[in-house]
């Protein structure tokens, strides 16, 4: 039994050691940090050290109870990111919706912003009459023309003003609307980022479905974890906001 439990705390801190392995590329976030210090809690707990022993039974309860219930929240954020990652535009036509995204010091796109590139472009390409809105604050070395790649640069409108996900949406909301563009959208964005998008949209008065791409696997779980938190913080602050 012993070599069960001490086999169990092995994986929990190999798993914590994978969720912290960005940092060698100066990456940090929250989604990093929580799941490491959760494995790293249960790999403590598998040992059974010498204070934890110590700790009050109904410390420990109580502690297990709580934890239990977060992992469980956690659990369904991320069904419910991972089904609308899987809501596909249908055979009618949507404007796409290219969400923002960092751009490399050289001014090309990162490997997240090229799969969203690539999401909205073979969409568009398969439905010539549909439009695209190029959302996120550009700067003028950050190439969305190479969204176009073969692409009538009159299907795609730039909106340029957002700084967050909020923002891309209700921004790119109002073109949509003075432009007289479908108000059903097809969002090209990361899998994990779907869910929040998809909120941003209906509140802002359009149906959004997904052009998700998957990410790179080295930061996609920290990712998904720090995605799960974000949409966690938005219907609390909904609920807070009576929303």
């Amino acid at each position: 039994m012993k070599a069960v439990r001490y086999a169990g705390a092995a994986v929990c801190l190999a798993l914590a050691a994978y969720f912290m392995a960005p940092l060698v590329m100066g990456i940090l976030h929250i989604g990093m940090v929580y799941p490491a210090a959760l494995l790293a809690l249960a790999a403590a707990m598998l040992l059974r050290p010498r204070w934890f022993r110590r700790l009050p039974r109904w410390l420990r309860r109580t502690g297990g109870a709580l934890l239990g219930a977060g992992l469980a929240l956690l659990a369904a954020v991320l069904v419910m990111m991972a089904v609308q990652a899987g809501n596909r535009p249908g055979p009618e036509d949507c404007t796409v919706v290219v969400l923002g995204c960092q751009v490399s010091a050289s001014g090309e796109p990162t490997v997240m912003l090229r799969d969203r590139i690539d999401a909205a472009y073979d969409y568009l390409t398969a439905h010539p009459e549909s439009r695209c809105v190029a959302s996120g604050g550009q700067n003028d070395n950050e190439p969305i023309s190479e969204a176009a790649c073969g692409i009538d640069p009159d299907r795609i409108l730039l909106e340029d003003r957002s700084r967050s996900t909020e923002e891309n949406l209700r921004f790119t909301a109002e073109i949509i609307r003075q432009q007289g563009l479908n108000p059903r959208v097809a969002i090209a964005s990361d899998n994990f980022h779907q869910l929040r998008a998809s909120v941003w949209a209906r509140r802002c008065g359009l149906e959004a479905e997904s052009l998700g791409c998957a990410s790179w696997w080295p930061l996609g779980p920290g990712y998904w974890a720090r995605e799960a938190v974000a949409v966690v913080v938005l219907e609390v602050g909904s609920l807070l906001q009576g929303g």
